[in-house]
Order: structure tokens, then C-alpha cells, then sequence
């Protein structure tokens, strides 16, 4: 919402209804056909995929602010992943219908949107470039920011490292390994399900200078 103009944002507002969620609660579920634009007023939510067997691999971490469902706007294709509340959340929630209308009365929201959408792209062509060339503790490092960024900015991640893992793609031996040396060198702080840092400031700039990241302030 802050990359829109403070009246398109006022009209969003307006045109959605607002879904409220609690703490694990299903917000969207992977094939699911509703189409619209669902933007996140407030808390926050894991995006990813539940398995046959009930277990959830998270992919990444959204907070206020950020939007899903952009995809049904424009193709037939459904919902790709689930999503899940982490702790009271609400959901602007913005119909096909009053998107398209919305569309012809503010053409900027349209272009906010496409600038969204080509960014995601963009980082998950960076994501794959760090598989690739990036050492196991800088890319560790390098998506514990874009956590971080995705979020919100506040600081910390709410992740489990179990979660964390599976993610990244990595054992939870390996994380463990990353994790210590990012504790080790003051860049992180572990707590019960959430990772933090302690000075953002040199988080940040260690990731710049070691893990290939224009960093966005």
C-alpha cells in the first residue's frame, strides 16, 4: 500500500472488505479458484504448500502491506499456495470486479501493480542465482533479509528453523551450522520460533557487502 498515492490507497480501502485471522489459520488455500486482490493490513502470514501428509513447506513470510492473489487478476491459473496466519491478521480483500472498476478510474494502481509483480520476478531470479554461486551461510543470511523485507522491516523473522530449512532447501544440520556462525559473528539472535537482529544496521550491511544485495531502506 505505501507504493501507491495516498488517494488510490484511501480508494482501496474503501472499495475492499477487511477478512480478519487468527494465529494458524488457513488464510487461502493452494487451488483455489476465487479470484481478486488480497493485500495485508495488518500482522502477517507464511506463504507455501501443505503436503499429503498434513506437513507445511514455507516459501516466504508477507506483512502489512504486501499482496497475493495478483495472479487470478489476469489468467485462469488458481491460487499456486496456501497461506497461513501468523498471529491476528487482517486481509484487505478486493474483488475482481471492484479491481477492474477501481482500474479505470485509477490507472495507477494498475501500474503499482505491475511494478510489484515484476519485482517478485526479479527476486526469485536473484533467489535461484544464490543457490547457485552463494556459500550455505551468506545464503542463509540472504533470505533471513528478504524475510525481513517482506515483512516489514521490523527486525526479526517468525520462522522455525525446521521451516527455515525446508525453504531454503538445506538439512537442519546445515541450518544449525549457518545459523551458529551468524550468532557467532553478531549478526543474529535465536529465539523460540523467531530469528532476530540485534543491530540491523550491520546485519544489513554484512549482507550487502558478502551476499550480492542491493539493500532497500
Amino acid at each position: 500500500m505505501e507504493m501507491l498515492a495516498p488517494d488510490i490507497a484511501d480508494r482501496v480501502r474503501n472499495e475492499a472488505t477487511v477478512s480478519r485471522f487468527t494465529n494458524g489459520q488457513l488464510i487461502q488455500s493452494r487451488g483455489d479458484t476465487r479470484s481478486g486482490l488480497s493485500i495485508i493490513k495488518s500482522g502477517a502470514g507464511q506463504m507455501g504448500v501443505f503436503g499429503e501428509d498434513g506437513t507445511f513447506v514455507m516459501m516466504s513470510v508477507l506483512g502489512p502491506g504486501q499482496t497475493f492473489g495478483e495472479v487470478t487478476l489476469f489468467t485462469d491459473i488458481p491460487r499456486t499456495q496456501d497461506f497461513v496466519a501468523i498471529g491476528p491478521t487482517e486481509i484487505y480483500q478486493l474483488s475482481a470486479a471492484r479491481f477492474r472498476a477501481l482500474c479505470e478510474d485509477e490507472p495507477g494502481l494498475l501500474e503499482t501493480l505491475l511494478s510489484i509483480t515484476l519485482a517478485r520476478s526479479h527476486f526469485l531470479l536473484d533467489v535461484l542465482d544464490s543457490i547457485r554461486r552463494l556459500p550455505l551461510r551468506e545464503r542463509v543470511a540472504k533470505t533471513l533479509y528478504s524475510m525481513d523485507l517482506t515483512a516489514g522491516q521490523h527486525g526479526h523473522v517468525q520462522c522455525r528453523q525446521e521451516d527455515l530449512a525446508d525453504m531454503i532447501g538445506i538439512s537442519r544440520v546445515s541450518l544449525s551450522k549457518a545459523l551458529k556462525d551468524l550468532t557467532a559473528l553478531g549478526l543474529i539472535k535465536l529465539g523460540y520460533g523467531s530469528i532476530s537482529f540485534p543491530d540491523v544496521a550491520k546485519f544489513r550491511d554484512w549482507v550487502s557487502r558478502n551476499c550480492n544485495v542491493a539493500i532497500v531502506s
